[in-house]
């Protein structure tokens, strides 16, 4: 006994210079709260209002949940994967959209030339022509099509020529099907399978996000709740410190006690000072992660604001967990294992395309198409100029022009065009393909193993969540009753204190040990309330059961 009063008479002068430099600081929480909140004096409470940087806001965890899915930023940057997500699909969807081309011009071409028909001469030709239509492929099968329509108008100096202009026209479609590699299985449709089932996935992830979100609002909820609760307990231990301070001067003024003892009462009041310093620090920081999950940008670095939570239940409600039907429900509600649901089926698809790709190319080519043609007559064309026959008149031959452009459709009917092609071919020896095979069955393979250690991890954490929760039900109980047993030894100190038969060093270490078992109770009753939320996180029914719907928390803000 003596040893300890020495050690803490020698340690007096060093707390009470620490208590001294930290009491310079900030006022404590209960000084701040004696300050108006604003001009009128009153606490802000606004549930739903814009989030504030001043005063002080009361808040329920609900309303705490809803202000923080509208503004926590965390939550804003995972709402653009669906929608960005959303956006592949449509990308990928667009390699089947027609394209509409077309290719026009005109050409003027000047050859010098010596032939036997024409001569030592220079030929003139000018092409004026031009096509265009529609083409594609078409989703699943992979068909190509190309429907085409061109003309032109053409004339030249060349005197065995018989018309000039010359004026064409025409019109085709083409069908290339595949028959085996790219049927169905071809790039542009797996892709567009592929990333149907990646806005899916990024649904999930959403949903994750928001599920993680919740239960960092919850969690911090209870732990600023539990900072003030540590917070009170260490100014009601100061204020019982002081106490026994005036008690024990006034047993020294009248010599019931001697000056050691009110050395130790003045200690115990220093230690104390410094236990609500540390405290209140530690309610400002968890002030500040709530605010930062609840408000988002509304925290500045000049922001005083204080929240005040609402939802202080002083009991909790017994669970009984049946963990076998908590797994099922996990396997059913967790957004990790419908992600890793959604990979194997991505991968499914990856390995029938690769499988595909592996086979010969043999492709089917159909094209039908019409030609037709006019013009005027080449006024240089002279059909004399092949003739043996000197009195050859070219005026005796009929005039061979057809007319205007719109004469060339006549000759379709008889100028019908018809091609079918097949084309084969298949690299030797099909390395490339070979291994793209076995690469994604093993990939397939790691994406069901990756669910089924997802499916262990969840078992563990419903396994964990459900024994925390039922270990915290069991810790309240032994921290009230432990609690209660330090009240009542602090108060018989106290009455051997009045008598002469203890000292307030003795005293101090009873109400020692009663802050030790109040702040056991407060930990005990946040652990049970952060256990609930851990359980219904790991159930994956953390949303349902706060009917957040994700429809509602999805919209960009």
């Amino acid at each position: 006994m003596h040893i300890r009063r020495l050690t803490l008479i020698l340690l007096l002068p060093l707390t009470l210079a620490l208590a001294a430099s930290l009491a310079g600081a900030d006022p404590s929480p209960a000084e701040a709260d004696a300050r108006p909140a604003d001009d009128s004096g009153a606490s802000t409470y606004a549930p739903e209002g814009a989030p504030l940087i001043h005063g002080r806001l009361a808040l329920t965890l609900a309303d705490a949940l809803k202000m923080g899915l509208q503004n926590n930023l965390d939550v804003q940057v995972e709402r653009y994967a669906p929608v960005i997500a959303d956006h592949d699909v449509s990308i990928a969807e667009g390699a089947f959209d027609p394209e509409a081309f077309a290719e026009f011009g005109y050409t003027d071409n000047r050859t010098p030339s010596g032939n036997l028909l024409s001569g030592r001469t220079t030929t003139s030709n000018r092409v004026t022509d031009g096509f265009g239509g529609l083409r594609g492929q078409l989703p699943l099968a992979g068909t190509e099509y190309s429907a085409q329509f061109e003309g032109g108008r053409s004339s030249t100096n060349i005197p065995f020529q018989t018309l000039s202009p010359e004026l064409t026209s025409a019109w085709s479609l083409s069908l290339m099907q595949p028959l085996l590699k790219d049927l169905i299985w071809n790039q542009p449709w797996t892709q567009v399978r592929t990333s149907r089932i990646l806005m899916e996935s990024s649904g999930e992830n959403f949903r994750r996000a928001v599920m993680d979100t919740v239960s960092s609002i919850e969690g911090a909820y209870w732990s600023l709740i539990a900072a003030a609760d540590a917070m009170r307990v260490a100014q009601k231990s100061l204020e019982t410190a002081a106490a026994l301070l005036d008690q024990t001067k006034t047993q020294f003024e009248v010599g019931v006690v001697s000056k050691v003892e009110v050395t130790e009462a003045q200690a115990g009041l220093s230690q104390r000072e410094v236990n609500l310093i540390v405290n209140t620090n530690a309610y400002r920081n968890q002030q500040d992660v709530l605010i930062d999950l609840v408000m988002g940008p509304g925290l500045k670095s000049s922001s005083t604001l204080e929240i005040e939570p609402t939802d202080q239940p002083e009991e909790y409600i017994p669970y009984v967990i049946d963990v076998e039907t908590a797994v099922e429900r996990a396997f059913e509600a967790r957004p990790e294992l419908a992600t890793a649901r959604k990979e194997v089926e991505r991968q499914k698809i990856q390995l029938r395309f690769a499988k595909n790709q592996r086979l010969p190319e043999l492709d089917a080519i159909l094209s039908f198409g019409q030609r037709g043609l006019s013009g005027d007559q080449n006024s240089r064309f002279d059909p004399c100029r092949l003739s043996n026959d000197p009195t050859c008149d070219p005026g005796d031959f009929p005039d061979l022009g057809q007319g205007n452009w719109d004469r060339a459709f006549d000759d379709y009917d008889d100028s019908p065009q018809f091609t079918a092609r097949g084309r084969f071919s298949v690299p030797l020896p099909n390395t490339s393909a070979r291994h793209a095979v076995s690469k994604t069955e093993l990939e397939l393979r790691r994406a069901r193993t990756q669910k089924k250690r997802l499916e262990q991890t969840i078992i563990l954490e419903v396994r964990k969540a459900a024994r925390n929760l039922e270990a915290s039900q069991e810790a309240i109980d032994a921290a009230r009753d432990a609690e209660r047993a330090a009240q009542e030894q602090l108060r018989a100190e106290r009455i051997r204190l009045e008598y002469g038969e203890s000292t307030p060093f003795d005293v101090l270490q009873r109400e020692e040990d009663l802050v030790d078992r109040e702040n056991e109770l407060i930990g005990a009753f946040q652990a049970y309330r952060t256990s609930v939320t851990a359980l219904d996180r790991a159930q994956g029914t953390i949303l349902r059961n706060r009917n957040i719907k994700i429809a509602e928390v999805s919209t960009l803000r």
